[in-house]
């Protein structure tokens, strides 16, 4: 099972590449200590079977390859190529991009390891929207638990609200760099979005934005988990520390919309630069903060 891009792979209209472009940072948050790569992978599985995955990838992709141009954050490469998780390939990157991932991506218990070894060793890894459904196939959700344990989630629960709907979201962590572009204020999007079972914890994760349960429609007939009903944490964006290796997730990025958003991208842009290894961040779990 190969298949490799080595371009964006956007198809979207003119337009909305303008709006892409139009939206993207000029300058990054902080200058690169080297030059850095990162690796972009948007492998979707079903049943053993590549499928084409969520419309936004091309979206994201287009957006990513141009916010490391631009600024000169990093560069990007494109490859769903199974064998690039070999850990000598592994080692040309800087971070790994989990854009929009889903399913199985692969069984094989090396490339497993070579995976969480990256990690753990000092690597960085970003994760975008179905990344928290990467490595599960329903009805199961325990093909590979150390990569939930890594990512901070692993069995999601669900979407609570459609595509389409606004949420209102709040900025947990306010002095964080990666939460720049938001200001303090709490704001609004319309984007299919996650809620979290185990492994997801505050004592696990710092967590950047969250629903804002007091300005979000929580009719309980939204089918929450009973354990995020109770506690309404419903955290959307976090970063976290994996032994030597830099993780951040955000559950945005469903909608191709959420693309041309300058601040998602200066958000995006932010945690790129925390998992690459170049902006210095506070990590310390929520919990014990």
């Amino acid at each position: 099972m190969t298949e490799t891009h080595r371009t964006n792979g956007f198809d979207g209209t003119d337009e909305e590449r303008r709006m892409i472009e139009a939206a993207v940072p000029e300058q990054a948050p902080t200058v690169p200590g080297r030059v850095r790569t990162l690796l972009v992978v948007t492998l979707n599985v079903r049943d053993g079977t590549v499928s084409r995955g969520h419309r936004a990838i091309g979206y994201a992709n287009l957006a990513l390859e141009l916010m490391g141009r631009r600024t000169g954050a990093y560069e990007t490469v494109f490859s769903n190529e199974v064998s690039i998780f070999e850990p000598e390939r592994l080692a040309q990157f800087d971070a790994i991009c989990f854009n929009n991932t889903c399913g199985v991506l692969f069984d094989d218990p090396e490339l497993r390891r070579s995976l969480l070894d990256y990690v753990t060793g000092g690597g960085g890894f970003v994760g975008i929207h179905a990344a928290a459904a990467t490595f599960v196939q329903y009805p199961q959700y325990d093909q590979f638990p150390e990569f939930g344990e890594m990512l901070g989630a692993y069995e999601n629960g669900g979407h609570p609200w459609k595509p389409n709907e606004t949420i209102t979201l709040k900025v947990d962590d306010p002095g964080s760099p990666i939460n720049a572009a938001f200001g303090r204020e709490s704001f609004e999007v319309k984007d299919e979005v996650f809620q979290f079972q185990a492994p997801y914890s505050r004592d696990r994760l710092r967590v950047l934005l969250s629903i804002d349960t007091e300005r979000t429609d929580m009719d309980p007939s939204r089918h929450f988990l009973p354990e995020r009903l109770a506690d309404g944490d419903f955290a959307l964006s976090w970063i976290r520390q994996h032994g030597e290796g830099r993780v951040f997730y955000s559950s945005l990025g469903h909608n191709p919309a959420l693309f041309w958003d300058r601040r998602i991208l200066g958000h995006f842009l932010a945690g790129i630069q925390f998992a690459l290894g170049d902006l210095d961040v506070d990590a310390t779990p929520s919990g014990a903060a």
